[in-house]
């Protein structure tokens, strides 16, 4: 099966920097992501769908805003995420990088094998860990359902 093409601008053109109104964004394909959040104590509980890939960079608002709401940071629930590339572990990446920026955490609640199998290959798995605790596995770790908020 071949893969989709995007349409996408590749940049301002050789030897040219980006400008501030250079519209990134535009250049990126549709989000095949869905996000729910609920506030959960101090912690925002962010339970994530779909596909996570180039296109899922366009939850980082959405996501920093969850953060933002937040005390002591969030914790992700990964287990209804059917695809993840480097891409969208660029996506948590980031956001676990700007949760550390102000003081917080993000945590990988529940993963499912796509999420899990990418952070095991990429060495990422601990990054996301709640302190003090071993890394949620996908099978044979914590059930997701008992880790997940109950109305989320």
């Amino acid at each position: 099966m071949p893969e989709p093409a995007y349409a996408a601008r590749s940049g301002p053109g050789r030897g040219a920097a980006w400008t501030a109104s250079d519209d990134v964004s535009a250049a990126l394909p549709p989000c095949t992501a869905g996000l729910q959040v609920r506030p959960d104590g101090d912690r925002t509980a962010v339970m994530l769908s779909g596909g996570l890939d180039l296109g899922s960079r366009r939850l980082l608002p959405d996501l920093q805003r969850a953060l933002a709401s937040s005390t002591s940071g969030v914790d992700l629930f990964l287990d209804a995420v059917a695809f993840c590339d480097c891409a969208g572990l660029g996506v948590l990446l980031e956001l676990r990088a700007h949760a550390l920026a102000g003081g917080r955490t993000v945590t990988v609640r529940s993963a499912g094998s796509a999420v899990g199998r990418l952070l095991d290959l990429t060495g990422t798995r601990d990054l996301f860990a709640e302190a003090g605790h071993a890394p949620v596995r996908p099978e044979g770790g914590v059930p997701a359902a008992a880790t997940r908020p109950a109305a989320l």
